[in-house]
């Protein structure tokens, strides 16, 4: 497990491709986790429809929320870690509730993925900047890591929707 945050929290030589990789490795999370509620009796209540469009839904999941959720996460490292001086745990943890709480409706499917996925983010963020002293690089990683685990999210809806297909 050390060797695996110690891997999130170091840019590297090449961190735009490490960023896409994390990105990548994180479909693991919703994969495991919901393959191991269908294997249980949980089953979600059936999702209301969305009025969006399928560009605004690809631009707000692939763009906006990666910067905005990013954005909101820099400063909370900002605020908490440079600051007040929290340690690095302290603020994954603070960032990890902000989230999941942000990430509503709170459900047995929805949470823990949250949960994950945000506390690894904090991770990275914290780990590139005290790594590298430069905020661009946190926050483009994490951002680009954010839109690419989003992408790769939406490329597998379909298997999504067989593990996590509702009570009928």
């Amino acid at each position: 497990m050390t060797s695996i945050l110690r891997g999130i929290g170091e840019p590297g030589g090449w961190p735009w491709l490490k960023a896409v990789g994390i990105g990548v490795a994180l479909l693991a999370v919703p994969l495991v986790w919901w393959g191991l509620l269908w294997l249980t009796s949980y089953r979600p209540p059936v999702p209301e429809a969305s009025p969006l469009t399928l560009v605004v839904i690809l631009l707000a999941t692939v763009i906006v929320a990666p910067l905005l959720e990013t954005a909101a996460l820099a400063l909370v490292h900002w605020f908490g870690v440079d600051k007040l001086r929290l340690s690095v745990p302290v603020f994954a943890g603070i960032v990890m509730v902000i989230a999941v709480a942000a990430h509503m409706p709170l459900t047995v499917a929805r949470a823990p993925v949250t949960a994950i996925l945000f506390l690894v983010f904090a991770w990275q963020y914290a780990g590139w900047f005290a790594g590298s002293g430069r905020r661009w690089l946190a926050f483009g990683g994490v951002a680009l890591t954010h839109a690419v685990y989003n992408l790769g999210s939406i490329a597998l809806a379909p298997v999504w929707a067989v593990l996590l297909r509702p009570l009928s």
